[in-house]
Order: structure tokens, then sequence, then C-alpha cells
């Protein structure tokens, strides 16, 4: 497997890459929390080990950014303090598992085969409603047999707005599901990005459309 390790402390960081490569996976390295954060974001990784007390960024920020902007990688969050409201802090941010330092290293590894194991086992992320088929993954929408490549907002949007097929997405709803808590979004912004995506799907709203404005209130992907 590629997994990501996000740890600051050079000397844990060593011991785990020996023994993860010993088991056969390949591992990549970061030492900082921003740069971890890039990293996951940046590349296809089938899980990440993410120490909480990192510099620059804490392992819970990490986690929360990463999951703000649809980052589906699973993630073992690996800390030397055991505390149950850190763990449910971590679980509710969206992590997949919990370690508290030290372990051996045979249940560190066996963490992670159960986390890829149950990722792999889960539903494929795909989605049909009114002639689409949306690959939340693969961030592409197939039309009339046509395959459009998304973007990641893009991809976020549409996705929330199927789940709710027939039913007014709220704006606030869809500027979370696209750019997160975290961030201020000018009012316009999301009209864009819809525009956007309606000239991908080749969705006309002055004929049949297959998402339609609800003027002072968000967005509805019509159930045909």
């Amino acid at each position: 497997m590629n997994i990501l390790l996000i740890e600051d402390d050079k000397r844990i960081a060593s011991l785990m890459d020996r023994g993860l490569r010993e088991d056969g996976h390949r591992v990549s390295i970061s030492h900082s929390g921003t740069e971890g954060a890039e990293m996951m974001l940046g590349n296809n990784f089938d899980v990440a080990l993410l120490d909480i007390l990192l510099p620059g960024m804490s392992g819970l920020s990490v986690l929360e950014k990463v999951r703000s902007q649809r980052c589906t990688t699973p993630i073992l969050m690996l800390t030397a303090v055991d505390s149950v409201p850190k763990m449910l802090e971590a679980f509710d941010l969206g992590a997949d598992d919990y370690l508290v330092k030290p372990f051996l290293l045979e249940i560190l590894l066996a963490r992670v085969r159960a986390i890829t194991r149950r990722a792999k086992n889960a539903a494929p992320p795909v989605l049909q409603a009114s002639g689409i088929m949306l690959n939340c993954t693969q961030r592409i929408a197939v039309r009339d047999g046509q395959t459009i490549a998304l973007t990641q907002k893009q991809t976020a949007l549409l996705e929330v707005m199927m789940r709710r097929c027939g039913l007014v997405t709220p704006r606030e709803e869809l500027i979370e599901a696209g750019w997160g808590n975290a961030y201020k979004v000018k009012a316009n912004t999301l009209d864009v990005y819809i525009h956007s995506l309606r000239t991908k799907l080749k969705d006309d709203e002055a004929s049949r459309p297959l998402i339609r404005t609800v003027h002072g209130t968000g967005y509805i992907f019509v159930n045909e």
C-alpha cells in the first residue's frame, strides 16, 4: 500500500518507516502538519498515519482541513495522549481509527490492514439520478454516454445536490460542501461554480434543466 506518515519525531518516524517498508508498503514522510496536509490533498494514498502534535498545523487541524476538501483517504490518528475527549474529537472530524503511543509495530500494521480493508469493502461512491451518473472518487459524470471531467468543487456541489435529488439544497449547505466552514465565500462565487457545472453538463436552464435555481434559497437537482 501507498502510505503517508505525518510525524514530527524523526526517530519515531524512522522506526515506523522501516517497519512499514519491511511489511511491503511504500511510505512518504512529512514532519509538519502544513506540508502533510498538502501532500494528502495532492496525492492518492491508501492510508495516512497522522500524529496529533505537529508543528505548523496540529493533526486535528490537518484532519479537519482535508475532510472539508472531500479527501477520503483513510486516516489513523497517532498520539501520546490517551484522552477520551481527544479521541471523540478526532472521530467527529473524520478519523477512521486512533492509536496511542507507545504501540507495538505489529498492532500498527494490523490497524493499517483493517482500515484499508474496510475502505475497499465500502460501497463505491457512484450516484445516479435524472440520467446522470456521478463517480465521486474519479470526479467524472456521464450523460448521454459522454464522460465529463469535473473539478473537485464541481464534484462536491453536484454530489450534494444529487443526494438531495428533487429537494432544494440551501446555498449554505452547498458552500459548506464546496469550501468548508473555514472559508468565507463571496455571494456570487457559488453561482459562478454552478454556472460552470451547468456548462459542462450542457444543462440549459431555459428548457428542461437538471439544476434549477430557487432564487434566494438555493438550487435543486430535478428529479425526472
